[in-house]
Parts: C-alpha cells; sequence; structure tokens
C-alpha cells in the first residue's frame, strides 16, 4: 500500500515538473537569480561604507569628470535665506472695536460698584483692578487698596474722565501697525505719554493698568504664509556646486572623513547610502521589469518561441553571456586613468548577442533584445552610462543590419567591421558631445569601438556553431554551408539527375525572387529549392526533366503505379535527407512543397483506361502535409510554375503571365495554400516576381541583320551563348 502510494506521488511530482508552465517559470526564475547576482556583483564591491570621523583605510578617488552639490555650503546658504524671511501679518480689523468694548466693560463695572450699597466697595474694586492686569508683566507703583480708596472717593464722574483718556491715547496708538512682538514698545509708549498727563498719581496708576490690561496688537501673525515665504526663499538659493575631475582625490589615506566628503562620496555612486538597501530592491524591480516586457514581448509576437522552451533558454543563455562579457569588461583597468578606465563601457559586445539572435531566430526580435542588452549595460557600468547604454545599442542594431541577409560566410567577418565602424563614430560623437575631449580620449575610443567590433564578431563565429547544433537551430550560415554546390547531394543531383538539378536552380531563382518580394527568407527558400527533389535521386529516369528524347518508362506501366513512382519522390527524398543529417528546416521543404496536389496526368490517363469504372482521386494525390510556412509555399508555387512554363510552346510575356496566375489560382482552389501565412496581396507580389524571371529565362531573341549574322558566326559565335 505505501509502496503504490510513493510511486503515485512520484509520478504526480514529475508530471508537474514535466509541465511546460512549470519548466517555464522555474527557467525565469533561475536566470532572474543569475542576472540580479551579476547585477548585486556590481554595486557591492565598489561601494564604501564610511562613518563620519572614520580614519580612510585608502586614497578615495573620482573614476569620473562630474559635477557635485556642496551639501554643507548649501544649507547655510538657506538657513540665512530663511532668517532673512519677516513673518507674515495681517491687519486685525476688528482690533479697535475689541478694545473699546473691552475697557468700556472694565469700567462700567467700576461704576457698578460704586453706585451699589455694598460696603466692601473698595474690596471689590481692588479686584478689578487686580484682575485687569492678572497674568500681565506689570506692577502699579501705589497699592491696588489705595486705587480703590482713590475711586471710592472721587466717584463716578472722575472715573469717567480717566475712561476717556485712556482710550483717547489707546485709539491714537491703534491707528498704527502694531504686531504681538511690538506691543511691549507701544504700551509703554502709552506709559510715557501717561507720565506727562496733569493728573494724580493715583488717576495715572488707573490709566496705565487700563494699558496694560486691554490694549491689543492689532497685526494678526499668518503662520501659513510665513512658511510659504520661507520655502520659496529656501528654494531660490541655488545649490552650490563644485567640479570633480577624474582622479581627483576625494578622501586621502589616514584622514578622518568629514561629512561634507561623505556627500560627495554618496554622489558619485563610491559610499553606500542610507538608501543601499532601497537601491537593491529598486534593481530587483527593474529586472522584474525587463523580463515582463520579454515575456510579453514574446507572448504577443513570437508566440511559437514563447511556447518553446528549448528556443527561450537560447535567448537566456545569450542575455547572461553578454552580461557576463560586460560585467568582466567592467573589472579591467587601463593603469591608473580613470578617464580612460571608463571608455571601457564601450566595449561591451551587445553586438554579439543581437547578431546571434538575429541569425538563430529573428531580425526584429534581435533589436527589441538590443535595447534590453543597452539597458543593462548603461546599469553595468560605471561614468556616463547612459552614453554606454547609446553605443551598445548601435552596435547592436547595426549588427543585425549585417547579418539580416547574408549572402557568403565572409559577410559575417564584415559584420563584425561594420559594428566596429559604428561604434568608433558613435563613441567619437558622444566625446565630443560631452565637451571633455582630447586626443587621447579620441584615440582610445577609436581602439575601444574597434576592439568592440572584432570582439562581438568573434564571439558571434565562435557561439554560432554550438548554439546551432545545441538546440538544433538552422541559422543562415548553415543555410549557406548547404547551398554549396560541392555539397555531396548536390553533386549527386548534378551527375545522375542532370534534369532534376537544372530545375531545382530555376525554382530556387523564382522562389528568391518572390521571398524577396513578399518579405520571406530568401536564403531559406532558395536552398529549401535546391534540395526539395532530391527523392527523385532514387529512379530519375522516371521524370521528364531528366529524359532525355528516350523512351518514356511510364509507357509501359499502369498509371496508378506510375503515380505511385512519382509521388513516392517524397518519402525517398526524406529519407536520403535524414541519413544526410539535414535540419528539419529543409527537409519541410521535401515532404510539403507537394502538399496533398493531385498527380493529375496520370489521374487523368487513369480516368481514360477505366471509363466505365470508378477511379479513386486519393490514390493519385501527394500524402502531404500542405505547406505550412510562405517559404515552402513560394517553393511549391515555383515548382509548378516553372515545370508549366517549360511546356508551354512559343512563351510570351502574355503567355507566362497568364500560365502563373492559373496556377498560383489552382493551388488555391485546391486548397494547398490554407495553412501557410500567404496573403492575396503576397501571391500577387509573387506572381509578378515569377513573371519578371521567366521573362528574362524565357526572352525573344533578337533577330540579327543577315550580312551581321554572318560576321558573328565568322568571328565563332554560334547563337546559343546568347543570354538576353
Amino acid at each position: 500500500m505505501l509502496k503504490d502510494f510513493l510511486n503515485a506521488g512520484s509520478c504526480r511530482l514529475r508530471s508537474f515538473f514535466t509541465s511546460p508552465r512549470v519548466q517555464k517559470i522555474i527557467g525565469v526564475l533561475v536566470f532572474f537569480g543569475i542576472t540580479i547576482t551579476i547585477l548585486f556583483s556590481n554595486f557591492s564591491p565598489k561601494q564604501l561604507s564610511l562613518k563620519p570621523d572614520e580614519v580612510a583605510p585608502r586614497d578615495i578617488q573620482s573614476n569620473v569628470t562630474t559635477v557635485v552639490i556642496d551639501e554643507k555650503k548649501t544649507a547655510e546658504l538657506r538657513e540665512q535665506a530663511a532668517s532673512k524671511v519677516q513673518k507674515v501679518y495681517q491687519e486685525d480689523n476688528f482690533a479697535i472695536a475689541n478694545a473699546k468694548t473691552e475697557i468700556d466693560n472694565f469700567y462700567a463695572n467700576l461704576n457698578q460698584v460704586l453706585q451699589s450699597r455694598d460696603e466692601d466697595k473698595e474690596e471689590k474694586i481692588k479686584k478689578l483692578l487686580a484682575g485687569a492686569v492678572a497674568g500681565k508683566d506689570f506692577r502699579p507703583a501705589i497699592s491696588y487698596y489705595e486705587l480703590a480708596r482713590y475711586i471710592v472717593q472721587t466717584g463716578s464722574d472722575n472715573l469717567s474722565e480717566i475712561q476717556q483718556v485712556i482710550w483717547s491715547l489707546i485709539y491714537n496708538a491703534l491707528q498704527k501697525p502694531i504686531t504681538e512682538e511690538a506691543l511691549p514698545d507701544a504700551i509703554k509708549g502709552i506709559e510715557k505719554e501717561i507720565d506727562g498727563l496733569f493728573y494724580t498719581k493715583q488717576a495715572k496708576e488707573i490709566m496705565k493698568i487700563t494699558a496694560y490690561g486691554f490694549m491689543r496688537p492689532n497685526m494678526i501673525y499668518n503662520q501659513e504664509a510665513t512658511e510659504k515665504a520661507i520655502q520659496e526663499a529656501v528654494e531660490a538659493v541655488q545649490p552650490v556646486q563644485k567640479t570633480i575631475k577624474a582622479g581627483e582625490i576625494i578622501v586621502r589615506e589616514g584622514d578622518r572623513v568629514t561629512e561634507e566628503q561623505i556627500s560627495i562620496l554618496e554622489q558619485l555612486g563610491l559610499q553606500r547610502s542610507k538608501s543601499y538597501p532601497l537601491t537593491l530592491v529598486g534593481t530587483g524591480i527593474f529586472v522584474l521589469i525587463t523580463f515582463w516586457l520579454i515575456i510579453q514581448f514574446l507572448r504577443r509576437y513570437y508566440k511559437e518561441i514563447y511556447e518553446n522552451s528549448s528556443l527561450l533558454l537560447l535567448i537566456a543563455l545569450i542575455f547572461v553571456l553578454i552580461l557576463l562579457i560586460t560585467r568582466f569588461l567592467t573589472i579591467i583597468k587601463i593603469g591608473d586613468k580613470p578617464e580612460l578606465n571608463n571608455l571601457m563601457g564601450y566595449a561591451a559586445p551587445v553586438a554579439a548577442g543581437s547578431m546571434l539572435i538575429a541569425m538563430l531566430l529573428d531580425n526584429r526580435l534581435a533589436y527589441f533584445m538590443t535595447m534590453i542588452m543597452a539597458l543593462y549595460v548603461g546599469l553595468l557600468t560605471e561614468g556616463n552610462q547612459l552614453f554606454y547604454a547609446i553605443v551598445a545599442f548601435v552596435g547592436g542594431t547595426v549588427g543585425v543590419f549585417r547579418v539580416y541577409k547574408l549572402s557568403q560566410t565572409s559577410d559575417l567577418a564584415k559584420a563584425g567591421i561594420y559594428v566596429a565602424l559604428a561604434d568608433i563614430l558613435t563613441i567619437i560623437t558622444l566625446i565630443f558631445i560631452s565637451g571633455n575631449v582630447s586626443l587621447k580620449l579620441v584615440f582610445t575610443g577609436v581602439i575601444i569601438g574597434a576592439i568592440n567590433g572584432l570582439l562581438s564578431a568573434v564571439l558571434m563565429i565562435g557561439a554560432l556553431p554550438y548554439l546551432e547544433t545545441a538546440f538544433s537551430i538552422t541559422s543562415m550560415i548553415r543555410l549557406l554551408e548547404l547551398s554549396n554546390p560541392n555539397q555531396p547531394l548536390l553533386r549527386r543531383l548534378l551527375l545522375e539527375a542532370p534534369g532534376t538539378y537544372h530545375h531545382s536552380l530555376l525554382v530556387g531563382n523564382l522562389a528568391e525572387a518572390a521571398a524577396e518580394a513578399v518579405g520571406a527568407n530568401p536564403l531559406l527558400v532558395r536552398v529549401g529549392a535546391y534540395y526539395h527533389d532530391i527523392g527523385k535521386l532514387k529512379r530519375p529516369e522516371y521524370f521528364i526533366e531528366n529524359q532525355r528524347g528516350g523512351e518514356n518508362p511510364h509507357a509501359k506501366i499502369a498509371p496508378a503505379l506510375s503515380a505511385l513512382i512519382i509521388t513516392s519522390h517524397i518519402r525517398e527524398g526524406l529519407e536520403l535527407a535524414r541519413e544526410a543529417r539535414l535540419p528539419k528546416v529543409i527537409m519541410d521543404f521535401i515532404e510539403q512543397h507537394h502538399g496533398t496536389s493531385l498527380a493529375r496526368y496520370f489521374y487523368n490517363r487513369a480516368l481514360e483506361e477505366h471509363a466505365e469504372g470508378e477511379v479513386s482521386e486519393e490514390s493519385f494525390r501527394y500524402e502531404g502535409p500542405r505547406p505550412q510556412s510562405r517559404e515552402v509555399a513560394l517553393v511549391m508555387l515555383a515548382d509548378s510554375v516553372e515545370a508549366a512554363v517549360r511546356s508551354l510552346a512559343g512563351p510570351t510575356p502574355e503567355k507566362i503571365k497568364a500560365m502563373v496566375h492559373k496556377i498560383i489560382k489552382e493551388k488555391l482552389d485546391d486548397e494547398q495554400l490554407e495553412l501557410c501565412e500567404l496573403t492575396f496581396r503576397d501571391l500577387n507580389v509573387a506572381a509578378e516576381a515569377f513573371c519578371k524571371v521567366l521573362d528574362g529565362i524565357y526572352h525573344k531573341r533578337i533577330e540579327y541583320p543577315e550580312n551581321i549574322a554572318k560576321e558573328l558566326k565568322r568571328s565563332g559565335w554560334d547563337g546559343n551563348n546568347d543570354n538576353q
């Protein structure tokens, strides 16, 4: 029972890990971890973690020429600007009215006590006087008890006169702006005026109590407006900048590190700032974003690649390889010259990865990956990271341009030269833009640009065959090798079935012209056409192009047998292809170039011979499958068109055009083009390309006058080598 349970669990676990979705997720996580490690290795070693007043363990110098902010001086200037900002006040329109009300109420209370019949009038008045200045910085020169007795003895009329006089003084004072800070001075001014009046000491003290007790500022402090003014003043102060030269020593060994030096080190990226953990988090998020962009791009535009774990692994390997080489180059130092060491960022061989992706997968995908890899070059390098990313992008893009259409293997080396020239021109341009121009920098930039192109070409040429073999991909280089006439199968075709060989060459020319016109892969189409009929090597004499006026072997056998022999060249071609280890993409041409078409000639013969019986059409059809790609479909059409036009008597442009369109219509009606991606527009463009090539082959010869013809014959020209 336990054994069965373990076996079942093992099966479920095995099926879980063999699931394409699970494998894809695991693969993404693995390469995410590798990418993060490469980026972190670039951040961690080069950053210091110094503290103020700590002794520097070594000389610390700048790697770049840049402008930094003197934060200490900037902070001082901002403090000065903030301190010069005056407080903002707004007028209190009710200050006078409120003061008048409070004073009237105070004297009304005093009068009320005077007019009462209470025996303790003096005590109550004493409390009112003391309460008026409670909490104020004022002490009367005469005791509150004596002042209370004075008020009781002099009566209400005298008190009313005191009220009028003090209010007049306060009112006049409030005609000027008085802030909270200016209030004590304003009260003292009133106090001096009171001292100059011709009143008794008691009356003057009562006036002073009134002034201290009820005088109020008429300007109110606006905190929000003041803070805004301070903020504007602080922001108006421009940061104090200073230029740090490449190679300049920021901190010397044995010196105590100051806060100002730490600030400069942080701005140069040499000091691990307090936000270092956030830097690592940001780096991880950046990697996540780029991975998400790549996955979404593949899902939307390259579904066949997205669903193929092997091809995803190929993209990841190329990507990581370029990152590792770039990281290694950032470690290399040229002597003790930071300005030269920083130029090593221009040597990142992004073009190698771009060209590999273009040749092994797709050129448009290569452009997208070039952009992503260029962004990573900017992260992995020191100095002017934007410039390094620009050079990487330009070099990679030019590399894709140069390998998009290869006609010979030497084009790979030429691609490296073009990449080098593009890098050199871009590097020099960026040096000029930076303004830090010197002959040494320009010369070093030229050398590094040339190294970049050479390194990219070497890496691409070196890695290409291994990646081809490991991932079973047929690159353009492999196609070029297969197009060599000295390939064993092509030599056999030339010697044993020369008619088929010549026919294959013509089909290749036709299909290649059509492929260029519709945007398909011309090289793949040409090579596929060369090999599409290799199955005819088994019985070449049974195919009309190899019959040179002899007896037709089909005349002695039944139409069904003839059809079987003819259609079997597909199966026999696949057998020869497997023996020769031809790539699957070429075997697709062999297998699909006839689709499920009908061997119409032998089918019609069978109908004639069995007029009364039933003839199965299926037994006269090819096994298929129908063309699955535009390239194979173009070879199918070119194959049929070439054979049909060859059979025309006296072909003219009009006859050729009519025949080409007839063949294409028949293939459409027979549903042979249902599974490929050719549009009606593509078919029209392909038909025009076919006609143009065929017109060149079957054009009408010029008829020379008799005297010229004799002269040409006398000179050795026999009329058969005219290529018009």
